[in-house]
């Protein structure tokens, strides 16, 4: 259940230059990426959404897309793993990290991924990792 904007009120912003809004983000995304780290072969990571933009909430998830080597695999299994490992995350820290395997051919060729329009608005708004 989300709470009202006036229960929550927004964690206070790292400093500036850090990728990170705040310290439970920074703590969870980076649990997150440390554990899935050794099982995909990670190009690069955007943190986007919400967190990115300041604009969370407390209770907000950390959308990231995780850029992979490589052409797509198969997509539902590694999301499912990465969701596993997610509730995992969210358990032991308290945030819900939300993870988009991208593979690094739908990167360079966005129509070959089935949203296009979603990896365009992660390359203008997102912060790299």
């Amino acid at each position: 259940m989300r709470h009202s904007p006036m229960s929550d009120p927004k964690p206070m912003r790292k400093a500036r230059g850090s990728p990170f809004p705040d310290d439970l983000t920074e703590r969870g995304v980076r649990a997150f990426l440390d554990r899935i780290g050794g099982h995909y072969p990670i190009r690069e990571v955007f943190l986007f959404g919400s967190r990115a933009r300041g604009t969370h909430q407390a209770d907000s998830d950390a959308d990231l897309a995780i850029v992979l080597d490589g052409d797509s695999a198969d997509r539902s299994r590694v999301s499912g793993e990465m969701a596993e490992i997610a509730f995992d995350i969210l358990m032991e820290t308290g945030l819900l990290v939300q993870a988009l395997p991208l593979w690094e051919s739908e990167w360079r060729d966005t129509e070959r991924f089935p949203n296009p329009l979603l990896i365009e608005s992660i390359r203008r708004d997102g912060a790299r990792l």
